[in-house]
């Protein structure tokens, strides 16, 4: 039963009881009236209450959405709190080949400085979220960086409004917690005895306050085109919604937004990747 069907429900067996307690004279009876209508009125306040934050966020600006995806990135993966900057975040990776990366918005006035710092730091990347990639490919190229090819999505939903897939038969699954981060494994049954680390597909969501992002959901390619990818993302916003978390935040490869906006994910703009030297290996999909 939906959540109106079940508020609706108290209203009458409140009602209801409180008729049982006029005619028997029964002191219970009105009593658990009083409790039933007041738990059903406390249970429409918490709904409304859900459906107000995921609305908010929902509507929130562009720069928000930046801020807090990467912060839920950042947390997902273990890097530091990121710092803000005009138009989008700092963030420490620390990792080989991107040391450092600034995600931000198309603001002409903050890339124009960005451009710079970017060419004139170490294994440092620059991740543009646009409406319009053509318009800020020109900005790497002028500013002597090295752009990647692919685009990736910054995506949102409202988690009440996911849709749910199940596991398919012939898989388990394994969900682990870390502080606010939630990892899902799947394995098949099948490779039980073949190998106990493999896993079919997996994923993991980070919650911080009422924002849950999805990070590095993955399918095996063997086990692709079984339904796992949907399957991971229901059970981890299952998670992340009995965690508190109202609206989620993704950036998505261009393979993933096809199955995202399946679940009922939007496109909130595009990403696109610039790096302030060569790599040895090219610029590529790094998020969903």
């Amino acid at each position: 039963m939906e959540a109106p069907g079940r508020i609706w429900f108290g209203y009458i067996a409140a009602v209801g009881i409180a008729v049982i307690g006029l005619i028997t004279l029964d002191p219970l009876a009105f009593g658990l009236a009083v409790v039933v209508l007041g738990a059903t009125v406390l249970g429409e306040w918490y709904r409304g209450r859900q459906a107000a934050l995921a609305l908010a966020a929902q509507n929130a600006d562009l720069p928000e959405l930046v801020s807090r995806w990467a912060r839920g990135w950042a947390y997902a993966r273990g890097f530091p709190r990121p710092t803000e900057v005009p138009g989008g975040v700092r963030v420490e990776v620390g990792e080989p080949e991107r040391r450092v990366e600034w995600v931000v918005t198309d603001d002409a006035g903050t890339l124009a400085g960005l451009v710079d710092t970017v060419r004139a730091t170490p294994e440092a990347w620059l991740s543009v979220v646009t409406d319009s990639p053509g318009s800020v490919r020109p900005w790497f190229a002028e500013g002597g960086l090295v752009a990647g090819e692919a685009e990736e999505a910054l995506m949102s939903i409202g988690l009440a409004d996911h849709a749910s897939r199940k596991l398919p038969e012939g898989y388990r699954v394994e969900v682990e917690r870390d502080g606010g981060v939630i990892a899902v494994t799947v394995r098949s049954d099948a490779d039980a005895d073949a190998d106990a680390d493999a896993a079919a597909a997996g994923g993991r969501i980070a919650v911080i306050g009422t924002d849950a992002v999805a990070d590095r959901i993955q399918t095996d390619p063997g086990h692709r085109r079984r339904g796992l990818g949907g399957a991971v993302m229901s059970l981890l916003v299952s998670a992340a919604r009995e965690a508190g978390a109202v609206h989620g935040l993704l950036v998505a490869s261009e393979m993933g937004e096809a199955l995202y906006a399946g679940l009922g994910w939007r496109v909130e703009a595009r990403l696109v990747t610039a790096r302030s030297a060569a790599p040895r290996t090219s610029v590529e999909s790094r998020h969903g």
